[in-house]
């Protein structure tokens, strides 16, 4: 009777330090697969991301080497798109330096992560942008980074579908104007999706954090 009785405890217990074990382990998956920062986290921190991303149209433009750029080069990455042109005296020499020291954070903290960005520079001022101009301008901040050109119309649409104001300069008076546009980040999705946007500032820690925490919540 009483190996009997030993024995049922011991199956008890066993049986209990299995619960035990079962819940820690649910717990502790739960919270080692929990993103850095929350969605709430990352509004309070200039960073929408929309529920449910939007697709968009991008007609063909030209990209700093000449070559093709259009929706298909959205695909299979993140993508952080920018929208200045290479005459801006301040806001826009800024952003690609930001860029640039994101990009070498993200390199030492997340390898993996940075090899699935790309950062393209979008002019709003393709009279003067030219593929040599941005060609001479973009890699000066990172030999990585794309420049794009194009069609007026084709910019504007674009804008319009991200959400990026601007002014279009039609008819300067002289060659020294300078284009009014929003500083925002454009997040688009390895999806080729619109996924949501980052307001300045932007300081290349806090885009680490962000983009770290956008991708983790996307491959939940």
């Amino acid at each position: 009777m009483k190996k009997q009785i030993k024995g049922n405890v011991s199956k008890t217990v066993l049986l209990l330090l299995a619960a035990v074990g079962m819940v820690f382990g649910l717990t502790f998956y739960k919270y080692s697969t929990r993103p850095s920062l929350s969605l709430e986290d990352l509004q309070k921190m200039g960073t929408v991301v929309f529920k449910t991303p939007r697709s968009f149209q991008m007609a063909d433009l030209t990209d700093h080497n000449g070559k093709l750029y259009n929706s298909g080069n959205q695909k299979g990455q993140w993508t952080l798109m920018y929208f200045g042109y290479t005459f801006c005296p301040d806001i826009c020499p800024t952003t690609l330096s930001q860029l640039n020291g994101m990009d070498k954070q993200l390199k030492q903290d997340n390898l993996n992560l940075a090899q699935q960005m790309r950062y393209v520079l979008v002019s709003v001022d393709p009279r003067r942008d030219t593929v040599e101009k941005l060609k001479g301008y973009v890699p000066y901040f990172n030999k990585d980074f794309i420049g794009v050109t194009g069609e007026v119309k084709d910019i504007h649409n674009l804008t319009v579908q991200l959400n990026v104001p601007y002014t279009p300069v039609l008819n300067p008076e002289d060659e020294f104007y300078l284009v009014d546009h929003s500083a925002n980040l454009a997040i688009i999705n390895p999806a080729g999706e619109y996924h949501g946007f980052i307001r300045p500032p932007l300081e290349p820690a806090k885009l680490t954090r962000i983009m770290t925490a956008v991708d983790e919540n996307y491959r939940r």
